[in-house]
């Protein structure tokens, strides 16, 4: 049974997100690799909400089973935890967005 293999298969992530830190209206880049390269049944989350490729969401996949997700044109609300779920395993981030007007 071709279904029974493909979700028995045993995915591992083998590097994790890393908190990112950004100014309001810039872009915020996420990264993680998952092993085997080829799964494909992965998905990104901010907070509870599935993420998908739209004019401000960036979803790629690239060789040696890297997973980027940039978010543009941030937002203070945008602040949260990104999910990064690949079957059964997941990593997560904190995305923490800074308005432009504070002097530090």
């Amino acid at each position: 049974d071709v279904f029974m293999f493909l979700s028995g298969q045993k995915v591992l992530i083998t590097e994790d997100l890393e908190d990112v830190t950004v100014l309001e209206g810039e872009s915020a880049m996420f990264k993680c690799r998952i092993s085997p390269v080829d799964y494909s049944r992965v998905q990104w989350f901010l907070d509870k909400t599935p993420l998908h490729t739209n004019e401000l969401n960036e979803i790629q996949s690239q060789p040696g089973g890297y997973h980027l997700l940039t978010l543009k044109k941030l937002s203070l609300k945008d602040s949260g935890v990104i999910t990064f779920e690949a079957g059964d395993k997941k990593t997560t981030a904190s995305l923490v967005v800074k308005g432009k007007s504070i002097i530090t």
